[in-house]
C-alpha cells in the first residue's frame, strides 16, 4: 500500500511541474550547460564589480607579492647562471695552466700565452 501511495504522489507532482512548465526534459542537456555556463560567467562579472575597497587593496598587494616572488625567481635563476659560467671558467682557467705546464716541461724555454681581445 506504501508503494502506490508513494506512486501516487510521485504522479501528481510531476503532473504539477509539467502544468507549471517545468518538465524535466524541456531543454536540451547542451542547452543547460550553456545557460549554467552563462549564469556562472555572470556571477564572475557581478563579483569583479562588487569588491570592497579592502578587496582591491588585498588584490593589489597579492598580485604585488606574486610579482616580486616572480622576480625574485628569476634573480636566484640568473644567479644560478653566473655561478655555472665562473665555475666552467675556472675550470678552463686550470686546463689551460696543466696544458702551458706540461708544455712547459716539454720545451725547454717557458711558452707564453697571449690572449686576443677584441
Amino acid at each position: 500500500m506504501k508503494a502506490s501511495r508513494t506512486h501516487n504522489e510521485l504522479h501528481k507532482e510531476l503532473l504539477l511541474a509539467h502544468k507549471r512548465g517545468l518538465a524535466l526534459s524541456s531543454r536540451s542537456e547542451l542547452q543547460q550547460v550553456l545557460e549554467r555556463r552563462k549564469r556562472v560567467q555572470n556571477d564572475r562579472e557581478d563579483e569583479g564589480q562588487s569588491r570592497t575597497p579592502l578587496e582591491d587593496v588585498l588584490l593589489r598587494r597579492q598580485q604585488k607579492q606574486l610579482e616580486r616572488e616572480k622576480e625574485q625567481e628569476e634573480k636566484v635563476r640568473d644567479e644560478a647562471q653566473l655561478m655555472e659560467f665562473v665555475r666552467v671558467r675556472q675550470n678552463l682557467r686550470k686546463i689551460h695552466s696543466a696544458i702551458q705546464n706540461k708544455a712547459g716541461h716539454s720545451l725547454s724555454a717557458p711558452v707564453e700565452f697571449t690572449q686576443h681581445v677584441e
